[in-house]
């Protein structure tokens, strides 16, 4: 019982310690601040249909599941790198919540508590569900769907089945036709290898639950066409297709395509299910004996194609993110409690793994890292707001446009900003150290450095009175 408290206790230690320091430092460019800015120009512009991207450029990257609850904790707390990151943890929090009684039902409780455990140590778990970003919320969505499924199939849950066309739904608002595909590869991987696709396909309550999977999705699809057409042939074509497979892909609206060579996503889950996935195969390849153990049951072999599922589909793809593994780490969670059971070094792992991620938070605290943010830079005029414009020029970080409440403007050319800033009683110019060394300022302006990072320099120009 002491043992159950205990282990009980890391968990939520390291949950907390991931909750208490989200504030503590800023939201990081490019995908923080980046999603972080379009959750706030929802805020302003109160359209909760179309994400903008920039004024009057929608974002037809993602479904707006994730600018969602973003939106809602701003609207809840207020626009903050706490609360925007708050959001996202509470999907990383219910994600461990799913894990735990679906693992309770399914195998007891002290597979339930060990597994949440492993999943809550991951280093993988632990930084992206403090991140904002869609992953963790596919994460949640894909546990959910997974559960209800097993649930369904193996106990003849009508409700679970439900709940699973809805959990593919909600995937749809997440992240779009790749969260099902994510669920599908898994199952029917399953399916073939236990020889039981019919009885998988025959189990589940198709005449309620497609009705379900479509309303829960379609509406807001229909609606984002018909207000900013192209929508569905940029993100069904372009971003489900011919960004995974082609390299380099240049028709991203949004930011620039990621180059990884084919197959990395495999070395990418061994570093974001650290320090399990270590633990797993020292042991793996240790003890032959043991690995018979993994294909000793039915529900093993099932955690095996839910792991693999997003390994499997992102292998022949360069353009890739190490979040993508996440879907699978809840099954690999459980998985390796199964595996290494009976097992006592739950706790130990689990306190090295706090010490070392309080660690790793102290370091983006103190700012030890190669992290760029424009905080540091607006800090001196951003309480709360400018007010006014604040010029960059030819490359506008997201956290500056987060950091300036919108008031950040991009100039392209040198010329331009000299005419711009001439007719301000007042502005503020943020330069690279490169560009500021051969910008030439108006001879009628008094311009001083109020702050500066390591990329760039925070200027106040007043016009001078003669």
């Amino acid at each position: 019982m002491r043992h159950n408290y205990t282990l009980f206790c890391v968990v939520l230690g390291l949950m907390l310690l991931r909750l208490f320091t989200l504030g503590s430092y800023p939201l990081f460019d490019t995908t923080e601040a980046r999603y972080a800015e379009i959750a706030r120009l929802m805020i302003v512009t109160q359209d909760w249909i179309t994400p903008w991207f920039d004024k009057g450029v929608p974002f037809w990257g993602k479904p707006p599941a994730h600018t969602w609850i973003t939106a809602l904790s701003f609207e809840a707390f207020g626009i903050s790198p706490w609360s925007a990151r708050f959001a996202h943890w509470c999907t990383g929090a219910l994600s461990l919540i799913i894990l735990y009684f679906f693992a309770k039902r399914s195998l007891g409780v002290r597979i339930a508590q060990a597994s949440i455990l492993i999943l809550a140590s991951c280093i993988g778990f632990f930084i992206a569900t403090g991140m904002v970003m869609t992953d963790p919320a596919l994460m949640l969505s894909s546990t959910l769907a997974m559960a209800s499924f097993w649930l369904c199939y193996k106990h003849n849950n009508r409700a679970a089945g439900v709940i699973f066309f809805f959990s593919c739904g909600l995937g749809m608002l997440i992240k779009g036709p790749v969260a099902v595909v994510i669920v599908g590869i898994a199952i029917v991987l399953w399916a073939i290898w236990q020889k039981r696709l019919y009885s998988v396909i025959k189990a589940l309550p198709w005449s309620l639950g497609l009705p379900v999977f479509v309303v829960t999705f379609l509406p807001w699809y229909m609606l984002a066409e018909s207000k900013t057409p192209g929508f569905l042939n940029y993100f069904l074509i372009g971003e489900h297709i011919q960004r995974f497979l082609q390299p380099g892909w240049q028709g991203d609206l949004y930011g620039t395509a990621h180059v990884e060579p084919k197959g990395t996503i495999w070395l990418m889950w061994l570093i974001v299910a650290c320090p399990w996935s270590v633990l797993f195969f020292i042991r793996f390849f240790k003890s032959p004996d043991t690995r018979a153990v993994l294909f000793s049951s039915e529900i093993k072999t099932y955690l095996i194609t839910w792991t693999i599922a997003p390994l499997l589909l992102f292998t022949f793809a360069s353009n890739i993110l190490s979040a993508y593994v996440l879907p699978g780490l809840p099954a690999f969670a459980l998985l390796v409690a199964l595996y290494f059971e009976p097992f006592k070094g739950y706790i130990k792992i689990g306190l090295i793994s706090f010490c070392f991620y309080a660690l790793l938070i102290a370091a983006l605290i103190f700012g030890w890292h190669s992290k760029d943010s424009e905080h540091t830079t607006l800090s001196a005029i951003s309480k709360p707001c400018p007010n006014t414009p604040v010029y960059y020029l030819k490359k506008l970080p997201f956290s500056g446009r987060f950091y300036s409440c919108g008031w950040a403007e991009l100039v392209m050319d040198d010329n331009e900003l000299f005419q711009l800033i001439q007719t301000q009683k007042t502005s503020y110019v943020v330069l690279t150290h490169e560009q500021r060394s051969t910008f030439l300022w108006p001879k009628n302006l008094q311009c001083d450095v109020l702050s500066e990072n390591r990329q760039r320099i925070l200027h106040r120009c007043v016009r001078e009175h003669h």
